[in-house]
Order: C-alpha cells, then sequence, then structure tokens
C-alpha cells in the first residue's frame, strides 16, 4: 500500500458520507426515509438493484464457486436469480407500487392480516442479520489482507460508514451509494478481468487448464 492508494480509500468513505450528507435534505418524513418520496428516476433505481446484486457474495463467493465447481456455478444465476428478478419488476413492483407499502411486511399485513407481517418481519430480520454479518466479514478479510488491521476492526469501520450514510439520507443516499459503488466495481473489475485472462494467454489457454468437467457448457 502507498500513500495514494490511502488517499483513494478515504475519498470513497468521504464520498458515501457526503451522499448520505446530501440526501438528508431530501428527508422530511418517513415516506421521504424509506422511499424517498417516490420520486427517484428508473433509469438510477435500476443500477442500484444490479450494483446491489455486486456484492462480496458475488465478486468473492461467486469466484470461489466458479474456481471450484467451474461453469456448472453459473446454473444458479440463470434458473434462479434472473426469472425470479424478472418476475419481480414485471409483477410484484406493481403490487408494491399501488398498495402504497414502505416494505414487504407492510405490504403483507394490508394483504393478510398483522401475524402475517409480524412473522416476515422477524423472518427477514434474522436473514439480513446473517447475510449482512457474511458480507461484512468478506469485506473484513480484506481490509485485514491489505491494511493487516484487526477483523474487528476490519468490521466496524464499513458497518459504521453504512449506518452513517443510510441514517443520514435514508433510501436515497443508499440508492446514489450503490451506483457510486457500480461504477467502481466495473472501472475496478473489468481491467482485472482482461489482466488475468492476458496473463493466462487468452480464453482457449484458460480454458485448456481446466479440469474437463469444469469446462461444460
Amino acid at each position: 500500500m502507498r500513500p495514494l492508494d490511502y488517499l483513494v480509500i478515504l475519498a470513497y468513505f468521504g464520498v458515501v458520507i457526503y451522499l448520505g450528507l446530501r440526501a438528508r435534505r431530501s428527508v422530511h418524513s418517513s415516506e421521504d426515509f424509506f422511499l424517498s418520496g417516490r420520486s427517484l428516476p428508473v433509469a438510477i433505481t435500476s443500477v442500484a438493484f444490479v450494483a446491489a446484486n455486486m456484492g462480496s457474495f458475488e465478486l468473492m463467493g461467486a469466484s470461489a464457486t466458479g474456481a471450484k465447481y467451474g461453469m456448472f456455478a453459473t446454473q444458479l444465476s440463470w434458473i434462479g436469480c434472473v426469472p425470479a428478478m424478472i418476475f419481480s419488476g414485471l409483477v410484484m413492483t406493481r403490487f408494491f407500487y399501488g398498495s402504497k407499502a414502505r416494505s414487504v411486511p407492510e405490504y403483507l399485513r394490508l394483504r393478510f392480516d398483522e401475524k402475517t407481517r409480524a412473522l416476515n418481519a422477524v423472518n427477514f430480520a434474522f436473514l439480513t442479520l446473517f447475510t449482512s454479518g457474511l458480507s461484512l466479514y468478506g469485506l473484513a478479510t480484506v481490509f485485514h489482507a491489505i491494511f493487516h488491521w484487526p477483523i474487528d476492526l476490519s468490521i466496524w469501520i464499513p458497518a459504521c460508514t453504512v449506518l452513517a450514510y443510510v441514517y443520514l439520507g435514508g433510501l436515497r443516499a443508499s440508492i446514489y451509494t450503490e451506483v457510486f459503488q457500480f461504477f467502481l466495481i466495473v472501472v475496478g473489475t473489468l481491467p482485472l478481468s482482461f489482466m488475468a485472462l492476458y496473463s493466462c494467454g487468452g480464453v482457449s489457454a484458460l480454458l485448456s487448464r481446466l479440469p474437463e468437467k469444469m469446462a461444460v457448457e
């Protein structure tokens, strides 16, 4: 790590906090906090949706799964994830938008009853705790490898940063931060992918080094 590397990382944390502070100006009610006043453009929310599926699970977990199982690891995306995303976007979003609900549990209360809402809220809370913990641990592993910080400190720093901009700006801050991270991920991983292919001698050379079962289309 060189001084410029630290400067880039500090700039990143500064930008996400700034986005939270800037978005705070638009938060005047619970609807502004949870739904951003229903005023975000479709293009922005679409990019943010894609970015939300490009976290440490995908960048680290999916890469590791692909390295272990080969092309079979891609089956999860086109059989499971893609149809679910299309169904949610074309069907479920219309119901949520029309109901004026601020969350899935609130929609379930409107559609069914309070018991259904409570059950879904508890299940979603546990799911969020576990998945967020895994994501933070994946990021902390990178911080530990780069900075040699303790794992606990490497978890608390990004966790407090996320808490800060979400608390300040609500959904609007989260959306614009996701968009910002999307472009950072693309700018960072795209050259890295070409560098990896170049070092291996191209796609053909890379496939020739894989076990036969891993290269099955």
